[in-house]
């Protein structure tokens, strides 16, 4: 009778044990199933995230459209600190028409801000001038007649020009400087198209690169055809 006893105690307990285990497996599947769902929304949310920033970008950039950069000025350069009349004297310097500078409307100019040190035109060169175009047909034929020129020079002053983007813009497409001026060595025609993506024409056919390694590899094995070919 003992050990009748002992062995339905035993199967009892056995029994209770194998309900403990599937309820812990039951719950651990809920939380696998909680878990693969926390990390679908995580993704969804992080993609969204991406979209917006990558909409904020596109419209900060966008209402910057009519600024442009000029870098090299000197400091202290601007009569009685009129920026503005000083983007006009190098205008008409860049331009031989002084009608076409005339037409030009500028809505503001003034130099970049900083908070750095006061030593830091003395390390990182003049802070930049922004200015500001009434209409973006003028900022474009102001940076496409100083890039036909290659170089500018404005009082002794190496006068150089740029689109005004913002910081993550501007990083994403200095990393394309070196293979812009691997370009210009070898006479390649080449543009650089908002956000950061490069094209250049090699044997006559545009090609396009979002990754600047890739480029620089097809650019330095590039051969040009010789000039009786």
């Amino acid at each position: 009778l003992d050990i009748k006893e002992s062995m339905d105690s035993l199967r009892t307990e056995v029994a209770n044990l194998g309900n403990r285990v599937s309820e812990a497996e039951e719950r651990v599947s809920k939380l696998e199933d909680g878990q693969t769902n926390l990390a679908d929304i995580t993704g969804n949310l992080n993609g969204r995230v991406a979209q917006l920033e990558a909409r904020v970008q596109y419209m900060e950039n966008y209402s910057r459209r009519n600024n442009l950069r000029i870098k090299g000025i000197q400091e202290n350069t601007e009569r009685e600190g009129n920026v503005t009349d000083c983007v006009r004297d190098v205008l008409r310097c860049l331009f031989p028409n002084e009608e076409e500078v005339n037409d030009i409307v500028i809505e503001r100019a003034h130099r970049v801000p900083t908070m750095r040190q006061r030593d830091r035109q003395d390390r990182q060169g003049p802070r930049h001038i922004l200015v500001r175009f009434l209409r973006y047909g003028d900022r474009e034929k102001v940076r496409i007649r100083a890039r036909e020129l290659r170089e500018f020079h404005w009082k002794g002053m190496k006068v150089d020009f740029f689109p005004d983007f913002t910081k993550e813009v501007q990083d994403k497409r200095s990393k394309f400087t070196e293979i812009r001026h691997l370009c210009m060595k070898k006479g390649l025609r080449y543009t650089l198209q908002y956000p950061a993506v490069f094209w250049v024409t090699l044997d006559g056919t545009r090609q396009r690169f979002e990754d600047p390694a890739a480029a620089k590899r097809s650019i330095i094995s590039y051969q040009q055809p010789d000039a009786g070919e």
